[in-house]
């Protein structure tokens, strides 16, 4: 929250200091968006850690005066091994979040603008171990399939024709689908569990987004 707060009067005292309008007088625009707060993330520290944090490295939006369609793409793919004595785990991770809706728009002033919308979210999550062992390799794994959504507002602020910052917060709601293998206590028959939960997931307007316009 410190944060944000800091970056909130930088950017009030860039529009006390600008004169000229930087407002683009199209109706129709074209915007992509780039996540930054991970190479930021050493200047931030606010008191939301517990929080989920916003899962979109990139966003598009297609704007027609006063409103929008969005669209938003996270993910993470990640492999490693790990060596235990004699043995070998291969760990592997993926990760993909997407999320499509309409926002509306209300600008105030030249620079900034006020924005809401509803999305639709969809997330999936897939991770795996797997053991080297004789004469077979044994894998543990859990997959997690979910749709959902919600309300979403933010706030942008220009700092040149084509070129913006923006935060925003959402409230998404997902139901869960989930089911993990595990074959450690009998290779040939490995248990398998399945779960069904609903997840609500609130995230604070702790992300930075840098925006371009075409």
């Amino acid at each position: 929250m410190r944060s944000f707060c800091v970056i909130t009067l930088f950017l009030w005292f860039g529009l006390l200091q600008a004169q000229e309008s930087l407002w683009l007088d199209v109706d129709n625009t074209q915007e992509i968006g780039l996540n930054i707060t991970g190479s930021l993330s050493g200047f931030f520290n606010s008191g939301g850690q517990n929080l989920p944090s916003d899962p979109y490295l990139f966003t598009y939006k297609s704007v027609k005066v006063n409103r929008a369609f969005r669209l938003g793409i996270g993910g993470r793919l990640t492999n490693r091994t790990e060596f235990a004595g004699s043995f070998e785990r291969n760990i592997g991770d993926q990760l993909l979040d997407l999320r499509l809706g309409k926002e509306w728009r209300q600008s105030f002033g030249r620079r900034f603008m006020l924005f809401y919308g509803l999305d639709l979210a969809f997330t999936y999550a897939h991770s795996s171990v797997e053991f080297t062992s004789f004469p077979d390799n044994i894998v543990v794994s859990s997959r997690e399939l979910g749709a959902g959504g919600g309300p979403a507002m933010g706030i942008l602020f220009h700092i040149s024709p084509r070129v913006s910052v923006s935060t925003e917060s959402f409230l998404y709601a997902f139901y869960l689908r989930g089911r993990e293998e595990d074959p450690l206590d009998d290779p040939f028959n490995p248990a398998i569990t399945t779960t069904e939960s609903v997840r609500i997931e609130p995230v604070l307007p702790s992300s930075i987004y840098v925006i371009v316009k075409f």
